[in-house]
């Protein structure tokens, strides 16, 4: 495969994982996971099922979901295998009307299966920003 067509084929589902973070639609995100899928997100190891689990009722209890990614970086490994890489900057607001924002480095690990690129795993790091008074 040209590297070229695969670095843009996970671009396109990072953009995908993108729009269905800032969309609250966590079926969206489920849908570009494999069912093996594992991420350490702050030091802390998740699985799909808990990702299954708590995403819904997460994305449920938000007013709005403001993510910024960049610096995007795509890494073939092969035909079948990717990495993607970029900082993010969150500002999340709860229904309650509490604020959240965060900033760190995320990397997913990309598998390719009948011709589907899905993560199969991850690493997030979620850093407070201290807002200016």
């Amino acid at each position: 495969m040209d590297a070229r067509l695969l670095v843009e084929q996970v671009k396109s589902q990072v953009q995908a994982f993108h729009t269905a973070d800032t969309s609250k639609n966590a079926q969206g995100m489920l849908d570009l996971l494999w069912p093996e899928f594992t991420m350490l997100v702050d030091g802390h190891p998740i699985t799909y099922e808990d990702v299954e689990t708590g995403s819904k009722s997460f994305m449920a209890s938000l007013e709005t979901f403001h993510t910024e990614w960049k610096d995007l970086k795509i890494i073939p490994l092969g035909e079948q295998h990717a990495i993607s890489s970029f900082i993010f900057t969150d500002s999340i607001v709860a229904k309650d009307g509490t604020l959240t924002q965060s900033t760190g480095p995320n990397t997913f690990v990309w598998e390719k299966r009948d011709g589907q690129w899905k993560v199969i795993y991850g690493d997030a790091d979620h850093y407070p920003i201290e807002l200016k008074r």
